[in-house]
């Protein structure tokens, strides 16, 4: 499932785009069985590019976010409104894509609930 803001949410340099023209394939999901439904929010650069509900399902829902960014560094902001966060740097390459990956996550042994990030070279193998 891809999805999608309105074509005004977003300025013309960091956008959502089909996949095939995308330089940054992004997949978010919701791993929390403790929270079995969560708004995540993704901005990069300040640019918001998700901002809805993730439901946990049987925690394989992955959904794919294509975005058009330039190269060179940029950062990535993940919220949650149950007050998980991350903040990451990473960089876009002259050439080639990045795949990434936002999970919510609940864990009350480890700090309760925090958000992870994973970004690659090549595409992610989910199982």
């Amino acid at each position: 499932m891809v999805s999608h803001p309105p074509p005004s949410a977003t300025p013309a340099a960091i956008r959502l785009v089909d996949e095939d023209l995308a330089d940054l394939h992004l997949w978010v999901s919701n791993q929390s069985f403790d929270d079995d439904r969560v708004t995540v929010t993704v901005s990069i650069d300040g640019t918001r590019l998700v901002d809805q509900p993730f439901d946990v399902r049987g925690q394989h829902n992955w959904i794919l976010f294509p975005i058009k960014l330039p190269p060179g560094s940029h950062e990535v902001t993940a919220t949650s409104q149950t007050g998980a966060e991350t903040h990451q740097r990473f960089t876009m390459p002259e050439r080639g894509r990045r795949y990434a990956v936002i999970d919510y996550w609940t864990d009350p042994g480890r700090g309760g609930r925090h958000l992870n990030w994973l970004v690659k070279s090549h595409p992610v193998a989910f199982q």
